[in-house]
């Protein structure tokens, strides 16, 4: 009998003995089975702590609003599997994904790989088979030893770098640099989107042989009205550009990476400046300060360590908020949770906390003991509960108009609440 979608992702997160395992030997035997001769498309690889996500859409919006066939590969997914697998813009259909799963079965043999490895293959066949003209890849964990660079990349984009995945890349901030430079190949473009990139980054790209292009350094942000800004490159620039998902700061440089990308490879795949334009303005991303109400406001976000939770902080602290802002949050274990709550504590009114299910979640209880230490900063109240659907609910219950309620720390916590309101 066939296996549906959801019994094949149950089914490939059995095969190896552990969830990660930082190697390439296993994911490269099986990709020379299935394409001795490589892959017949180009290949943006993009890598970094924070920021992955959005300049993976950001480049892959461009890339389609200039005609050509696009594929994005991301990960985690938020509700369903198809989504970490995307053809021109939209999330794979089931039948594609099947066909992919069995190629990826028969060809792998006695070889054990990780959901991850597994996933990155069923892409890369889909691609294959849909004759694709470039393929953006998000780098899942780290870069070097990430499933991801076993392609060689055609372009590299390395976007902010910040503590995360300690127990894998690294304790300090220059470590997990070293690791995310991985991705960069030897005499061809790697796109730095960061203004103050780790020192041990660029001397780890240099010694590779990267040709670097870096934010500040090589190409910038120029401002031009509230709503409006340019990218100047070295030999070129765009201006009235929309902003990027709406929003300033942050994604500001990470649409200057994106177009950086697209300058650099203009000689093979030629974009007009319309189409950098048209691709800024229809690119969407879920769970990135998304609001998916207004009055009261609701904002999702995934943000699950300190550099990003200091984004959500910010884009809350500039809305006009004039009731309660209410928080439903639930993280994992081995993310910066008491540092993450230190940032949100002094703006949050009220708390509905989630414990979040499996070995590296945390219960919400743990999450409301760090909340306890933070009282004097600004927190005021918590509840917990089991799961983030009882948490949502039970804050939704108390909000009036004006009240804010932001939901974050997780992708696990931010996908069910998505799914939740998808199914009403």
């Amino acid at each position: 009998m066939q296996r549906t979608v959801n019994q094949w992702v149950e089914y490939i997160q059995t095969l190896h003995v552990r969830n990660i395992d930082m190697s390439l030997e296993r994911i490269r035997a099986v990709f020379a089975r299935m394409h001795p001769d490589g892959v017949p498309f180009k290949v943006v690889s993009v890598a970094g702590t924070n920021g992955k996500g959005s300049t993976s859409e950001l480049l892959s919006s461009i890339y389609r609003a200039a005609g050509y066939r696009v594929g994005k590969y991301t990960s985690p997914h938020l509700v369903q599997f198809n989504e970490r697998v995307e053809l021109l813009g939209e999330p794979v259909d089931d039948v594609r994904l099947l066909v992919a799963f069995e190629r990826v079965e028969s060809q792998r043999g006695d070889i054990t790989i990780t959901y991850f490895e597994y996933a990155t293959l069923v892409a890369i066949e889909v691609f294959c088979s849909e004759k694709i003209d470039i393929a953006v890849m998000e780098v899942g964990l780290g870069g070097r030893l990430d499933a991801v660079n076993m392609l060689d990349a055609d372009l590299a984009i390395i976007t902010n770098i910040s503590i995360d995945h300690t127990a894998w890349l690294g304790d300090t901030v220059e470590q997990i640099a070293v690791e995310k430079a991985g991705i960069a190949r030897a005499q061809r473009p790697c796109v730095i989107a960061s203004t103050t990139p780790p020192k041990t980054l660029i001397e780890a790209c240099q010694a590779i042989g990267a040709e670097i292009t870096q934010l500040d350094r090589d190409f910038c942000v120029r401002l031009d009205a509230p709503d409006e800004w340019a990218f100047v490159g070295q030999d070129c620039l765009y201006n009235h550009l929309p902003l990027p998902f709406g929003q300033l700061g942050v994604q500001l440089d990470n649409a200057s990476g994106a177009i950086q990308a697209v300058v650099s490879l203009l000689d093979v795949l030629p974009v007009e400046p319309s189409a950098i334009a048209k691709g800024l303005r229809n690119a969407a991303i879920r769970g990135r300060c998304q609001v998916v109400s207004v009055a009261p406001m609701v904002v999702v976000d995934v943000s699950h360590n300190v550099a990003s939770v200091s984004r959500l902080q910010q884009f809350l602290s500039e809305q006009s908020v004039r009731g309660r802002i209410v928080a439903v949050c639930g993280m994992l274990r081995d993310k910066q949770i008491h540092e993450s709550l230190a940032i949100m504590a002094p703006l949050v009114d009220e708390w509905y906390l989630s414990s979040i299910e499996g070995e590296r979640g945390s219960p919400a209880q743990a999450i409301d003991a760090l909340l306890q230490e933070l009282e004097d900063e600004g927190q005021t109240g918590t509840r917990c509960f089991n799961n983030a659907e009882a948490a949502y609910k039970a804050a939704v219950a108390t909000l009036t108009a004006d009240d804010c309620l932001v939901v974050f720390g997780s992708f696990y916590i931010v996908g069910d609440i998505l799914q939740l309101l998808e199914s009403t």
